[in-house]
C-alpha cells in the first residue's frame, strides 16, 4: 500500500512538473528549414528573365526580456539555370507588443548582408537594412499564424518584403513551421523579384 500511495506521489509531482514546463514561456528558438522552391525574376529594359532553385537556412531568436528580441538568420541558395548563389545575413532586434491574450504586434529592424556569387561573375557583397511589421497570432495552443510586411534597401535597390507563415507545435520543445517570404527590390528602372518558399522544424528554449 505504502509502495502504491509513493508511486501515484511520484507521478503526480512528474506530471505536475511537466505540465509547468509546458506552460512556462519561451526564452527563444532556433529554426533550421529547407528551400524546395526559390524563384527569382530580373526585368531591365524590356527584358525579363527568370530562375529557380532551392535552399537552406538557420534562423533563431532570443528574448532579452518579455518584450524585447534578438533575431539573427543565415540563408544560402543556390539557382538552377544560372549557377548563381545567393547568401544572406540578416542580424537585427525586435520589439513585442500584447494586444491580447492571443495576438501581439512585432516590429523588427535588422542589418542585411548579400553576397552573390557564381560562374563568370566575381563575388560581390552588398549590406543594408529592413525594416518591418506584423502580427503573430496564437489561434489553438499548439498553432499560430505570422505574418509581416517591410522594407528593405540593399546597396542602391529597395523595395518591400513580405512573410506569411504558419507554426505547429508538436511537443513543448520541437516545432514545424512553413512560410513564405516575397522581396520586391526596385533600382533605377531595373526590378528584381525574390520568393522563398521555406519548411522547417524548430527547437524552442
Amino acid at each position: 500500500m505504502r509502495l502504491q500511495t509513493a508511486s501515484l506521489c511520484a507521478l503526480a509531482m512528474a506530471a505536475a512538473a511537466f505540465q509547468a514546463q509546458a506552460q512556462q514561456p519561451s526564452v527563444g528558438h532556433v529554426d533550421a528549414y529547407y528551400i524546395p522552391k526559390a524563384d527569382l525574376e530580373v526585368s531591365e529594359a524590356g527584358f525579363t528573365g527568370d530562375d529557380d532553385g532551392d535552399g537552406f537556412g538557420l534562423r533563431g531568436r532570443f528574448n532579452a526580456t518579455e518584450q524585447v528580441f534578438i533575431s539573427a538568420e543565415y540563408q544560402a541558395v543556390e539557382y538552377d539555370d544560372s549557377s548563381l548563389e545567393l547568401d544572406q545575413l540578416r542580424v537585427g532586434a525586435g520589439y513585442i507588443l500584447p494586444i491580447n491574450t492571443t495576438l501581439n504586434f512585432v516590429g523588427q529592424v535588422e542589418y542585411i548582408s548579400a553576397e552573390t556569387d557564381g560562374p563568370g561573375i566575381s563575388s560581390e557583397t552588398d549590406d543594408g537594412f529592413g525594416v518591418h511589421a506584423g502580427l503573430e497570432a496564437a489561434l489553438a495552443p499548439q498553432f499560430s499564424l505570422y505574418g509581416s510586411v517591410g522594407f528593405v534597401s540593399i546597396d542602391d535597390s529597395d523595395g518591400p518584403e513580405f512573410l506569411v507563415g504558419a507554426r505547429f507545435q508538436v511537443a513543448p520543445n520541437v516545432s514545424l513551421f512553413a512560410d513564405y517570404r516575397a522581396t520586391r527590390f526596385s533600382d533605377s528602372g531595373s526590378d528584381l523579384d525574390l520568393d522563398d518558399l521555406r519548411l522547417g522544424a524548430g527547437f524552442h528554449f
